[in-house]
């Protein structure tokens, strides 16, 4: 399974990059998806904040929701504005 994650604001931060491809992921939903992004690197631990949103192509999404190959997925903390 192929997936297009991109991280947004302070996460971009903590990642180290604003985006990244897998090519091979052994995850079939976005819950899994967190899980195994934080078992590669500790900074993905974040992930699993409950506000961090999770964005399927384009779409706010719940993280049971399952992924397919291609996906674009976005991952975007909470923002306020002033």
């Amino acid at each position: 399974m192929a997936l297009n994650i991109r991280y947004f604001a302070a996460l971009r931060d903590a990642m180290g990059r604003s985006e990244q491809t897998l090519d091979t992921l052994p995850a079939a939903t976005g819950e899994a998806l967190i899980d195994w992004l934080a078992r590669q690197d500790p900074a993905a631990s974040a992930l699993a904040h409950p506000s961090v949103r999770l964005i399927i192509n384009d779409a706010i999404a719940p993280r049971s929701q399952p992924l397919r190959d291609g996906d674009t997925i976005a991952f975007c903390p909470p923002f306020s504005g002033g």
